[in-house]
């Protein structure tokens, strides 16, 4: 058997903290796109060794500073991400490339044939 349910009214509260996640998740959104666009410019920058890495990080910083404010991002995540960044501007490393998979390659061992009985 269904049971049917009765239609329960939705309070007020209810709706304003609807509103209030969809206004959240909107600014979370852009915020969160804009951190990995300023991350994104700023790694290529320290790629290709090109000299406004300084200017790049200071704006990523400061972004990421932000963020941390409104609480789109927790404050060690931020903390973090400047520390690493800021070790790898000062080492003057470039971006460390991930080691190449070595391949298996199969050795061709010749079998020896099995030998035929003679017929009797």
């Amino acid at each position: 058997m269904a049971t049917s349910k009765a239609a329960v009214k939705k309070s007020s509260s209810e709706l304003k903290r609807k509103r209030q996640s969809i206004k959240r998740e909107s600014r979370n959104t852009s915020v969160l796109s804009r951190l990995k666009t300023e991350e994104k410019k700023l790694r290529a920058a320290l790629h290709s060794g090109v000299d406004e890495v300084t200017a790049l990080y200071k704006s990523f910083t400061s972004a990421l500073d932000k963020a941390a404010k409104k609480g789109v991002i927790h404050k060690n995540v931020a903390s973090r991400k400047k520390s690493r960044l800021n070790t790898r501007i000062a080492g003057g490393a470039k971006q460390v490339e991930a080691p190449k998979k070595k391949t298996a390659v199969k050795k061709v061992v010749a079998k020896p044939k099995a030998k035929l009985k003679p017929k009797k």
